[in-house]
């Protein structure tokens, strides 16, 4: 019975583990229809914002909860990085996918730049109902203090690890530089504070996804924080 137990305990975990490397993975590539499918609909009715682009193709999906039609956006730009090529949105409940020329959810905009800005900074997600994902505020204050434990140096760039003032508990791992093939910025979250004393684990464990791109947005923040420490290749100027 005591093996069983252990045997039970074993499965869940690796089904945790699973779960989230899948989510992991839906986010490290570029999403068509079919994955958008896969993006979480959270039973808490927790909405979340999330920033890809990779290989000069910027992309957006707005988890918007808030409302009796529940559904998950997908906005695709043009080569621009500025312009809307067009709006995909996918409501689970009822398993419809639709293109619109722009959807009726609170949180759309066709002020691009200043969306992108908003999801990085962390903005948007104050007020909203939202996955608290840690944000660009955190990775600035954590590059700034020249902490050789928690930065870890790249050859194009840097990685860094954030956690709480109160605890050495890893809260969200930064990485960002500029190689031959673009920019990247990657912003991935273990957890969020709800309040002060109840730790939740988002859906989606990255608010921010790039590589291989040369979105100006994305390469506004990486070269911000090149103003504070360079990597060490000559690349990076």
């Amino acid at each position: 019975m005591k093996n069983f137990a252990i045997f039970i305990l074993l499965l869940l975990l690796s089904s945790s583990y699973l779960y989230s490397q899948h989510y992991d993975d839906l986010q490290e590539k570029q999403i068509n229809t079919d994955r958008l499918k896969l993006f979480p609909a959270p039973p808490e009715g927790k909405n979340y914002f999330f920033l890809q682009s990779i290989n000069d193709k910027t992309q957006i999906v707005i988890g918007d909860f808030t409302g009796v039609d529940k559904k998950i956006i997908l906005i695709n730009l043009n080569n621009d990085y500025t312009t809307i090529k067009s709006v995909i949105e996918y409501v689970p409940a009822k398993g419809e996918m639709r293109t619109r020329e722009k959807s009726d959810s609170k949180f759309f905009t066709t002020d691009i730049a200043k969306l992108k800005r908003d999801i990085i900074t962390g903005a948007i997600y104050k007020g909203n109902n939202a996955e608290n994902m840690w944000s660009y505020q955190e990775l600035e204050t954590a590059f700034k203090l020249n902490d050789s434990s928690r930065i870890y140096p790249e050859v194009y760039g840097f990685s860094v690890k954030y956690t709480e003032p109160e605890n050495n508990k890893l809260a969200a791992m930064y990485t960002f530089g500029n190689n031959t093939h673009g920019y990247y910025l990657q912003f991935k979250t273990a957890y969020y504070r709800e309040n002060p004393v109840t730790e939740r684990i988002p859906v989606l464990k990255y608010s921010v996804y790039s590589k291989n791109t040369h979105d100006p947005v994305i390469q506004e923040y990486v070269e911000a924080l090149f103003k504070i420490r360079k990597p060490s290749s000559s690349w990076v100027k």
